[in-house]
């Protein structure tokens, strides 16, 4: 278990292991929320893999599972998937 201090502005230091293993990078943006009385911190994808991500899961989902699925499936994430889904298909 990594311990982590909280500064006087109420900011933190996330220890180079848990960034490492992450991916996290200067820059990014986390999601954040409570659950138990624990604060639960998840990286945010970047414009370009939400980007890559939709493109991929509209592809994929044409001969097999549906907008539907892709939405349930993607619905945790921070993402405007109606949009980028009908922007793609229009470029198609």
């Amino acid at each position: 278990m990594n311990k982590i201090k909280i500064t006087s502005k109420g900011q933190i230091t996330i220890p180079i292991e848990m960034r490492e293993k992450l991916e996290i990078k200067e820059g990014m943006y986390l999601s954040g929320y409570i659950r138990d009385k624990s604060i639960i911190l998840k990286p945010l994808l970047d414009d370009g893999d939400s980007f890559k991500l939709i493109e991929y899961a509209c592809l994929e989902s044409k001969d097999s599972m549906g907008l539907t699925k892709v939405r349930e499936m993607t619905k945790d994430f921070n993402l405007n998937l109606s949009e980028q889904v009908s922007d793609i298909r229009e470029k198609e």
